[in-house]
């Protein structure tokens, strides 16, 4: 009987903690969020979920280093619309502070990525981050 119940009581907790480990946020049309690489957000109000894949290049001049070009940044990104998946590249000029805006289908999608690199330090794929505000175009 106690063996039964051990194993009982080991299955739920395994399960308790592994429903809290949904790699899906829920996110606002209008609202900010922030993804992890690998990591995907449901827009329930867009019926949209975004995923974030990876950092293709970051070419981005480091903080106080003088550079000939600015660089860039580029993030692939899965968007599954009305069940339809779509791979967008979300691209953001180095040393710059402008609003960097994609348009998706009636969409339009503003983000920003970091950390911004520095010089002497590697950012590991697992410490981006890919901030998004989805907004419903006004056209």
């Amino acid at each position: 009987m106690s063996k039964r119940f051990c194993f009982l009581l080991g299955l739920v907790l395994g399960i308790t903690l592994l429903s809290g480990c949904s790699n899906t946020l829920k996110a606002s049309l209008g609202s900010e969020f922030t993804l992890s690489v690998g990591q995907n957000a449901r827009i329930a109000s867009g019926y949209m979920e975004i995923k974030f894949i990876a950092v293709t290049e970051d070419s981005r001049c480091p903080k106080n280093v003088q550079c000939i070009q600015a660089g860039k940044v580029s993030c692939d990104v899965e968007i599954t619309k009305d069940g339809v998946k779509s791979h967008i590249l979300l691209t953001q000029t180095g040393l710059t502070n402008n609003s960097n805006k994609y348009t998706y289908q009636n969409y339009t999608i503003a983000f920003e990525v970091s950390p911004y690199p520095e010089a002497g330090k590697e950012i590991a794929s697992r410490d981006y981050r890919l901030s998004l505000t989805i907004n419903k175009s006004t056209e």
